[in-house]
């Protein structure tokens, strides 16, 4: 499965315009089966318009996204501010799948108290995980990263594919590719990271350095300081071997390590 990883400057509070710009950079990047775009790409975190947007423009977003996805013949994902069942906001990680099926979703199950996100949203219950080209994926967002017991879970049901969609401010830059090798590395499994670039109205810096890791923990794509979009090769075939010839999530004891 080819990928293309998304990261890209974001408008604060503005969707229309944010939508446009990823519509755009994923329009000049043909030939990939799955697009995936950082955290909050519509909004970003200007909390004051969240639940006008998540009521009144996240609904005709879902709408295009898909004719997107449909018309390009491939899957999109990322997250947009939205409403779960019972009208609260969550921060929703979207998969639309080409063949115009019901798109996919994870709510964001860890918030990040530093952005507020406490204070305006609910948190997710549940893991998801679904079948994109062949390869079995798990769905997760930003500060997860730092809950390694959720990718754990993930892997030893069968998650070949970790798609972790973001907006890491710096200073922690190092600490955003820290963790994304190691739960790719420690489970054996592919990661894709799509990042926000760039400044936020308030200041707040956002650090890039989205990429793709193989389940050996090697980077296979990087990206520079800005804009970019990055291609990388998604095989079960090298995950399954990885773990044939080095089986540690079959070598995990009961009692001790879950």
């Amino acid at each position: 499965m080819r990928v293309a990883v998304v990261q890209m400057q974001i408008v604060d509070g503005e969707p229309v315009a944010n939508c446009q710009h990823a519509t755009a950079l994923m329009l000049a990047h043909p030939g990939a089966e799955l697009y995936v775009l950082p955290e909050l790409w519509t909004t970003g975190y200007a909390h004051d318009c969240w639940r006008a947007v998540a009521e009144e423009t996240t609904p005709s977003l879902c709408t295009q996204l898909q004719e997107l996805a449909s018309n390009q013949r491939a899957a999109i994902a990322g997250s947009m501010i939205s409403l779960n069942g019972e009208g609260q906001l969550v921060n929703r990680l979207w998969v639309f799948s080409p063949d115009g099926s019901d798109p996919v979703l994870y709510d964001k199950g860890h918030l990040f108290r530093p952005m507020q996100e406490h204070l305006h949203l609910a948190a997710g219950t549940r893991r998801v995980r679904l079948a994109l080209g062949g390869v079995e994926t798990a769905l997760s967002i930003c500060f997860d990263l730092r809950f390694p017991e959720l990718y754990r879970r993930d892997a030893a049901e069968g998650a070949e594919l970790f798609l972790v969609v973001s907006e890491w401010p710096h200073p922690r830059g190092e600490a955003l590719r820290l963790l994304a090798r190691a739960r790719a590395l420690e489970n054996q499994a592919y990661l894709v990271l799509a990042n926000r670039v760039g400044p936020a109205e308030d200041g707040t810096q956002f650090c890039g350095g989205s990429m793709v890791v193989g389940p050996d923990g090697s980077v296979l794509a990087d990206t520079a300081g800005g804009e970019a979009v990055i291609f990388a090769e998604i095989e079960a075939a090298a995950v399954r071997a990885q773990r044939a010839a080095f089986p540690v999530l079959g070598l995990r004891a009961e009692g001790l390590d879950f």
